[in-house]
């Protein structure tokens, strides 16, 4: 359902002009800001962004209107990392890493993604439906108005189908737009099959099943020593792009697997972590369409003794983007606050954190064509946030400044504002 809206006097809005490609470079923090900004959206699309007094003096009509003075508005953000759907709480492991325990010693403890799938096998469609709906709400209060979302706590056949299935079901419990990855070789299991032998069913049974079932829009692959070693995650990303399915992965999450190299080589959509890529890799692989998908409260949560390099994929013409990674380790619900954190922690300036949160992402999961930018004829999804500047969203952290989410021209979430302080 769509709708008609007008958006005015806005302190600044931030078009983000689509030129037909992911921002990268000199471009990644490219904002078009407009002050004093107005936005008309007529059945639930943008028919015009310019100055207020321009919206006012061309659509006179009378529809809802929203005063936006002293906010600041982006295109709706777009979350393109998630693993919403599991069953299980692992809050103890994060204890056990600030108190110095590996991830080697938490897996022999009973912990790590092995234990989600265990225990997400075991769950009732319900009680996972419940858990994805509780996720979506948090989400959407960060300002997010499309979500990717992911299976990968399965690893069968008949558990992946399943969480494909209920993902889709799930959409009718949100109002943001979610788009579906099938993550099969998410790990390799611990209860029997080897790397090679569990990649051969993920190409073999698993993934002609899930194109058969038709949800999933993109195919992803774990490339980390231990798990899916470089050999067999080009073997997956080749199998993948002969079916005519797109690829994602995870790459170089937690050592250097050449991870970054195999998802470009293999053209991948876009490659996620990228935490222990070579700086070497970086340069030598150079300029790519594939974006680097950035995981800054990811990095922070497991106590990596590096992070991803930021800086070093700008400057060297790759695009990036930025995502929670919310999953059943740790529930990073907020883009907004994923947004102020890519800037202390990678020193990206807040344009090229926000650009890494609006175009980028929507290009990552191919839906450039409607929405990430505030251009005519995208869809009407706007954020609209309690600042008058665009840069407060990298230093009034933890602050409530989502105020409007809005999707296709209909608010779906409204923040409370501030309380105000009595003398």
């Amino acid at each position: 359902m769509s709708s008609d809206l007008n958006i005015l006097y806005a302190a600044q809005v931030a078009r983000i002009m689509d030129d037909g490609r992911p921002r990268h470079g000199d471009h990644q923090g490219r904002l078009d800001l407009i002050s004093g900004g107005g936005i008309a959206i007529r059945n639930g699309r943008i028919a015009a962004v310019d100055s207020t007094e321009v919206i006012l003096r061309d659509f006179r009509d009378d529809v809802p209107t929203i005063d936006a003075t002293g906010m600041t508005v982006l295109p709706g953000l777009v979350e393109c990392h998630s693993h919403p759907i599991f069953a299980g709480n692992r809050h103890w492991e994060y204890v056990r890493r600030l108190q110095g325990a590996t991830s080697r010693q938490i897996r022999a403890e009973g912990g790590g993604i092995w234990s989600t799938i265990l225990a997400t096998r075991e769950a009732d469609d319900l009680s996972l439906i419940q858990q994805a709906r509780r996720g979506y709400a948090a989400i959407l209060a960060g300002g997010v108005t499309t979500l990717e979302v992911k299976s990968g706590y399965g690893l069968t056949t008949p558990q992946e189908l399943r969480l494909l299935r209920l993902l889709r079901e799930s959409s009718a419990t949100t109002e943001m737009d979610l788009v579906y990855t099938f993550l099969g070789a998410h790990i390799a299991p611990r209860d029997g099959p080897t790397p090679e032998d569990y990649a051969r069913v993920v190409q073999d049974e698993m993934l002609p099943a899930v194109i058969a079932q038709g949800i999933a829009a993109f195919h992803d692959i774990t490339c980390e020593e231990g798990d899916f070693p470089a050999p067999l995650a080009r073997k997956l990303l080749e199998d993948s792009r002969r079916r005519g399915m797109p690829t994602r992965v995870h790459a170089d999450a937690s050592s250097p697997s050449h991870g970054w190299r195999v998802a470009v080589e293999g053209g991948a959509v876009a490659a996620d972590h990228l935490t222990y890529t070579p700086d070497e890799d970086i340069r030598s692989v150079g300029a790519t369409g594939t974006i680097a998908v950035l995981l800054p409260m990811a990095e922070q949560f497991y106590l990596d003794d590096r992070k991803a390099n930021a800086r070093l994929f700008i400057e060297n013409d790759v695009p990036l983007a930025i995502a929670t990674d919310y999953c059943s380790s740790f529930q990073a619900s907020s883009l907004t606050l994923s947004i102020a954190q890519a800037c202390s922690w990678f020193r990206l300036t807040p344009a090229e954190a926000i650009v890494a949160a609006t175009l980028n992402p929507a290009y990552v999961l191919k839906k450039n064509q409607d929405r990430g930018s505030i251009d005519p004829g995208k869809r009407g999804d706007l954020t609209l946030f309690a600042c008058s500047h665009p840069n407060e969203l990298g230093v009034k952290v933890g602050a409530p400044l989502v105020r409007y989410v809005i999707s296709m021209g209909r608010v779906i979430h409204h923040g409370a504002p501030a309380p105000v302080l009595l003398p």
